[in-house]
């Protein structure tokens, strides 16, 4: 419905024509800068449904209150929200699950993964952190079966099918924010190294983890909103009308474009 009006908070790279994509760096003409933490550009009342993927957890617990009440300030009434974190209870159930399953190479390799993602996003302190690392060394290595899992997991694909693939352009945007990143950064070079890290945290919104969900702790988060008729979806259902048809969760040949271990919540204003 081409009348809808939709909203995609902080899309990054994965957003539709048909939404209205906002994020903190508007890395193309598609997408419109907006400092989330500050509120929303929109009149109460005028938004048909709400998607935002993989944003809560990098914000306080405080910051996310008050994007999912703005969030619920802008809807319609029975407007839908659509959110989709990490899942807390599939990560640590995969994590044990693997704890006591570490008898051969393959199993300890995964071991080293699901560790790095329970754990990693919550301490790193530099961009990338502990995941990088494995990307890069699975990457290296032509690690197949490593590669597989992590695929299945979070959705990255480390080794390439089509060695074709086109590069990433870079856009005035994106030249505009790599460079305002390197004056931080040689600032910080000016502080004292036995203090710059107090001083200075090397991550950037959308790099460190602030806290994780599950379906219980992201339904109250919601239910403290204002929202009601919460439901736990699947990376391919929802009620948010021809939701599939815009490839957000759902990659092109059906599978998830986050892995297997992302919640997907909704809710009713």
């Amino acid at each position: 419905d081409f009348n809808m009006k939709l909203l995609n908070i902080a899309c990054g790279s994965r957003y539709h024509p048909a939404w209205i994509n906002i994020d903190f760096f508007a890395h193309t003409k598609e997408v419109k800068k907006v400092n989330i933490l500050k509120g929303l550009p929109f009149e109460d009342g005028t938004i048909d449904a709400i998607y935002s993927s993989h944003l809560l957890e990098h914000l306080t617990k405080k910051q996310a209150k008050n994007l999912l009440i703005e969030c619920n300030r802008v809807l319609k009434k029975n407007g839908i929200i659509r959110i989709t974190v990490p899942d807390l209870e599939n990560i640590c159930r995969e994590y044990l699950r693997i704890l006591h399953d570490n008898s051969n190479s393959i199993s300890l390799k995964k071991y080293s993964w699901i560790t790095v993602e329970l754990l990693d996003q919550l301490v790193r302190t530099k961009s990338g952190g502990e995941m990088i690392k494995i990307y890069e060394e699975v990457s290296a290595e032509k690690d197949f079966e490593l590669a597989k899992y992590i695929n299945q997991r979070v959705g990255v694909e480390l080794i390439a099918k089509d060695s074709t693939k086109k590069k990433k352009s870079i856009t005035f945007n994106k030249m505009g924010t790599m460079f305002f990143y390197f004056y931080i950064k040689l600032i910080s070079k000016l502080i004292p190294g036995s203090i710059r890290d107090m001083v200075f945290v090397n991550t950037t919104i959308g790099e460190k983890h602030q806290w994780m969900y599950d379906k219980f702790s992201i339904s109250m988060a919601l239910k403290d909103a204002g929202f009601n008729d919460i439901s736990m979806e699947q990376f391919n259902t929802s009620r948010i009308s021809d939701f599939q048809s815009y490839l957000l969760d759902i990659n092109p040949d059906g599978t998830p474009y986050k892995g297997v271990s992302s919640l997907y919540a909704e809710a009713v204003k």
